[in-house]
């Protein structure tokens, strides 16, 4: 046998080996029950992230924990089951995703308005007749009798009165009217096409708009995320690759890429448990070279709790919640949840918060599933 022939089948296992353990690396996967869009990378690698032009609040996953919070006048409360629109308010998300800067025309793309009843817009019921006149459009010149919800309400209030007159008119001789709320009467035979100019007008112009659910505005649950006035995207582009999982036999972990935008993203474990994935760089080349995320430990927030919320609502939960990233924004929070050493998955999962105007809770609504990643799976880290 020639020296070239056996140095050949002398490599061959090598070789086979070294193809095997690249594919069991390039085979690494995350999996989730959103749509999804792929990005590649400048290592080659491909990144699974949620497809946000097809995901919309009544299309995520249910939250798995119900419960109920009741602190200096702010009352709210969530069912297992539910999906983030049954349980977020516009208030909740005005910051992350500009809600209130829609109007019902913006949301439903000027689709047949026929088809909203006046009934699924809470928001509108809680609006008194005077309301409506200073928001929306030339109502208040246009003749009561034509504006038929309202004629409803008005006759129905004060039968006598004669309506064929503009709205304004009738209001300043009948002044009682004008405290009025369109939810008296029975909106299901209403559309709103019924009012004219109705879905021209932004929704921050209701009074009470912080307060309406995203369920609650006729076609917003529909709305993919990334269509908000202000889109949900990525919040930079960094992306670790998952070098290890760690279960809870873990102790005290320093060098940390979680945490809270009360605390930082970067808080120690100082606990007994401290499971955790541990980071690499996606290049995977080794001690020779070493990157900003190598070693570095995203911290199960299952098991830790750092700081959060802020002003009135911030000793909801104790001030506590799951430690973890804010790779899109703030509309909602990432946190490891259950490495499975066994396994070498481990779960992830979004926490979601409250808001008024003097403060927010913790994130701590939730667990609601998100990615499911493997051992060499790349994630993304985001800013």
């Amino acid at each position: 046998m020639k020296i070239s022939q056996f140095i050949i089948l002398k490599l061959i296992p090598i070789i086979l080996a070294s193809i095997a353990i690249y594919s069991s690396s390039s085979s690494a996967q995350s999996q989730t029950n959103l749509p999804t869009r792929t990005l590649p990378s400048e290592e080659g690698n491909f990144i699974l992230l949620p497809d946000w032009q097809r995901i919309s609040f009544n299309q995520m996953p249910a939250i798995q924990n119900g419960g109920s919070i009741k602190v200096n006048g702010f009352s709210r409360a969530w069912n297992a089951g539910d999906t983030p629109d049954k349980y977020l308010t516009l208030g909740d998300i005005d910051e992350a995703l500009k809600p209130q800067l829609f109007s019902i025309r913006n949301i439903t793309n000027e689709k047949n308005l026929k088809n909203f009843s006046l009934e699924s817009f809470l928001l509108l019921g809680e609006q008194t007749v005077e309301n409506l006149v200073e928001v929306i459009p030339n109502l208040g010149q246009t003749n009561a009798a034509k504006i038929l919800p309202i004629a409803t309400l008005l006759k129905t209030e004060s039968p006598q009165i004669n309506i064929n007159t503009s709205l304004t008119k009738l209001l300043s001789q009948n002044p009682t009217l004008r405290n009025l709320k369109l939810n008296q009467i029975d909106l299901s035979t209403y559309t709103i096409s019924d009012i004219p100019n109705l879905d021209a007008v932004r929704l921050s112009n209701f009074k009470g708009w912080e307060n309406a659910l995203v369920k609650d505005i006729p076609g917003l649950s529909d709305v993919p995320l990334a269509s908000f006035p202000l889109p949900l995207a990525e919040l930079g582009n960094k992306v670790a690759r998952i070098d290890f999982i760690w279960g809870t036999a873990e102790k005290r972990r320093q060098r940390t890429v979680s945490g809270s935008d009360v605390a930082g993203f970067s808080v120690p474990c100082q606990g007994e448990d401290c499971p955790h994935i541990e980071l690499d760089d996606l290049e995977n080349s080794g001690r020779n070279i070493r990157g900003k995320f190598e070693g570095s430990s995203w911290i199960s927030g299952k098991y830790q709790k750092v700081e959060g919320g802020w002003g009135c609502l911030k000793s909801v939960n104790g001030g506590k919640e799951p430690t973890g990233r804010l790779p899109y924004g703030s509309a909602f929070k990432v946190a490891v949840m259950e490495p499975d050493e066994k396994t070498d998955t481990v779960d992830t999962a979004l926490f979601f918060r409250f808001k008024n105007a003097c403060g927010a809770t913790p994130y701590f609504i939730g667990p609601v599933p998100f990615f499911t990643y493997e051992v060499n799976a790349p994630i993304f880290i985001g800013d």
